[in-house]
């Protein structure tokens, strides 16, 4: 998965972010219509694309984790740490505070691999650069839970509570369910964008055999055989190859069609 696209398209939602619901700030507190693990699975899949799945997944963490006051997940692209997806601007700020310090619990989240829990930021001293800005920002209890993305450097759904002792041993169990959801969801993004590309590929193979059948008068069988032997002949993967013969057909055609100057 191309994480840097990711973190590129869905730092944002238009420069904002959204802001926690009233329920949210009582650290998950809703006592009406709280979501449930089928809900969140319902809401996941009506996002189409994977900004609209990172938000509602980020947003339900806060609903169903006791002591959530708001949430983020963030990714590892091209080395720098970066929200892809978060309930508020102080859950996003936080992200810089240890990708200076390269140290924190996101970061030691993912290198890792399990749950990173701090029930106290006043008087855990594993993150120094950390923890004054995080309490700064009236965060004093912090989860960060892993996500398995193959293929990427690594990323992370990480809730953020402003009193201290926010989470349990629910809240983390509750909060790796999510972050499993959320490692699906990245595996479909990559596995749909490589369909796309295997897609592409057959219609650009598919346009240059047709082209070869076109102008040497074969079938379309011959016309692949004479693709994988120049590949061979030219240590080129087919298809590039192919990619190659379409736009210099394409190319041929332009420089025909313009009109003598």
């Amino acid at each position: 998965m191309d994480t840097a696209k990711v973190a590129a398209d869905h730092t944002t939602n238009g420069g904002r972010f959204r802001r926690p619901l009233p329920d949210e700030r009582r650290g998950g507190q809703a006592t009406a219509g709280r979501s449930s693990i089928a809900d969140v699975i319902t809401r996941l899949a009506s996002g189409r694309a994977i900004a609209d799945v990172l938000a509602n997944l980020t947003a339900a963490s806060v609903e169903l984790v006791q002591g959530a006051d708001c949430a983020k997940i963030s990714v590892i692209a091209n080395g720098v740490l970066c929200s892809t997806a978060a309930t508020s601007e102080i859950a996003a700020s936080l992200d810089a505070a240890q990708q200076l310090a390269q140290r924190g619990p996101c970061l030691e989240a993912i290198s890792t691999r399990r749950v990173i829990r701090c029930d106290d930021l006043r008087t855990d001293l594993r993150w120094p650069q950390f923890a004054p800005r995080a309490r700064t920002a009236g965060v004093h209890s912090v989860m960060s839970c892993p996500i398995d993305t193959p293929g990427t450097d690594g990323a992370t759904l990480s809730l953020f509570g402003f009193r201290a002792g926010a989470f349990g041993s629910e809240s983390e169990a509750v909060g790796a369910v999510l972050a499993s959801h959320a490692s699906m969801m990245f595996l479909n993004q990559r596995q749909e964008r490589q369909f796309k590309a295997a897609l592409a590929t057959r219609d650009v193979i598919g346009q240059a055999k047709g082209m070869i059948m076109e102008r040497f008068g074969v079938d379309a069988d011959d016309a692949f055989s004479m693709l994988k032997t120049l590949s061979q002949e030219m240590n080129s993967p087919v298809r590039v190859l192919a990619a190659r013969f379409v736009n210099s057909a394409r190319r041929g055609q332009d420089s025909t069609a313009r009109p003598p100057r």
